[in-house]
């Protein structure tokens, strides 16, 4: 019988640097990485994890109370043939890449470019690119824009400098994203790198990309035009609240997640039942210094078996029971389409969190999004958020391609679970 081979374990290295010194030690002749186990002496915390298969690299914060002059200069590295490949490549990787693009707005359409090659092949994106080499990001951007599509642009603002990871690699990446417009109607495209060009409204470019820059930058920019390009139905709350509340956002479906979904839907206050353990989770989330928004979907409204007085005696009982328990939220977002509408506010379409992030000043980056379906993973992914499904064994079974396919960042039994892995987030 052939023995069972055993994949073999990487080796684990420890990249201890502080001020732009490394540690190293000497190990026949050569200078490598400390390994994973071997004494060291000083106090240290994991901050990063540099995955390359065969070897992975804890990046390690040193507790030290003087500057290490002693140890080595990280750009002095290079240049060193004493020092071992894998240190090169590690330091290498932990430098930043500089990114530039830009949002160019005609009326509330932004101009989006479909790329043939790099992370965004065949998807959507802003056009712009990496900087040369001593170049500023507000010059590199109308160069890539210029070798891209071939127009000349404005500048008319800087809307954020991003800062992200990205899929399969260990490096980050700072994005400067500006606003800016073209007067130019025709375009020039690069035919080894762009595959066409269109405009979007924010709603649907924010879907058909995967960067998290252009993400990002669009949910900013929808908080800048004024007016906005469409507006949602709200309960309410905020306009009797003076004073907005301050801490990161999380979106919350509400049949399923909050309350007990029912055939037929909920139509009336006496429909509307906590599930168990809810009002306690929720109360968690504050308390964690959270605001809650609640976004919903309903459909009911859309087919005219819901009235909108009626929906808002089922809301006000919810909101009342919370607020009994001690638990404020910050609005209730309801898309009253029904589901063959093309309204920019039903989930998966990310309408009602765009306006909630608007509203209450909120950054997706901080964001989180909870919901019992697809679509609500899919609406958090399109504004750049955090992603949580919520469902037993049976539900995640039974939506496990679709699951695979969107990538939530986390699975949860209930609402309880989900409010644990926030908390616990960094």
């Amino acid at each position: 019988m052939a023995k069972r081979r055993h994949a073999k374990a990487p080796q684990e290295h420890l990249f201890v640097e502080t001020d732009g010194q490394v540690y190293l030690v000497k190990d026949r002749g050569v200078w490598r990485f400390p390994r994973k186990g071997e004494p060291l002496p000083f106090p240290m915390a994991e901050s990063r994890r540099l995955d390359f298969g065969a070897d992975v690299v804890h990046r390690m914060t040193p507790e030290l109370d003087h500057h290490p002059e002693e140890w080595f200069n990280r750009d002095d590295l290079f240049s060193r043939a004493d020092v071992v490949d894998l240190v090169k490549k590690a330091v290498y990787m932990t430098m930043p890449r500089l990114v530039a693009e830009v949002a160019l707005v005609r009326g509330h359409d932004v101009l989006m470019v479909k790329a043939k090659r790099g992370f965004s092949r065949g998807f959507w994106n802003l056009p712009g690119g990496f900087l040369d080499f001593g170049e500023p990001p507000e010059v590199a951007v109308k160069r890539e824009v210029e070798e891209e599509i071939g127009v000349d642009i404005v500048l008319d603002g800087l809307l954020g400098v991003y800062h992200s990871s990205f899929p399969g690699k260990p490096t980050f990446t700072l994005g400067f994203v500006y606003r800016g417009h073209t007067d130019d109607t025709s375009f020039r495209l690069k035919v080894d790198e762009i595959e066409g060009v269109g405009w979007f409204p924010i709603h649907r470019a924010v879907a058909l990309t995967r960067n998290p820059f252009v993400k990002w930058g669009l949910s900013d920019l929808f908080k800048r035009f004024d007016p906005p390009p469409f507006d949602v139905m709200r309960h309410g709350l905020l306009a009797s609240r003076p004073n907005h509340r301050h801490g990161p956002i999380v979106f919350l479906d509400r049949d399923g997640v909050i309350n007990r979904g029912r055939r037929g839907y909920v139509r009336t206050p006496d429909h509307f039942e906590f599930l168990p353990g809810v009002i306690e989770a929720m109360a968690d989330l504050r308390k964690g210094g959270h605001r809650i928004a609640i976004v919903s979907n309903q459909d009911a409204m859309g087919w005219k078996l819901v009235p909108e007085k009626q929906m808002r005696r089922i809301h006000d009982k919810m909101i009342e029971s919370l607020e009994a328990a001690g638990v404020e939220i910050e609005e209730v977002y309801v898309c009253p389409h029904h589901v063959l509408s093309d309204c920019p506010c039903r989930k998966p379409r990310p309408g009602l969190l765009l306006a909630a992030t608007r509203d209450l000043g909120g950054n997706p980056r901080e964001a989180w999004m909870v919901g019992d379906k697809v679509s609500d993973v899919e609406a958090g992914v399109a504004i750049g958020c955090r992603t949580i499904f919520v469902g037993d064994a049976k539900r995640r079974k039974r939506f496990e391609k679709e699951l695979r396919e969107v990538k939530p960042t986390a699975l949860a039994k209930n609402l309880r679970g989900a409010v644990t892995m926030i908390s616990s987030s960094v």
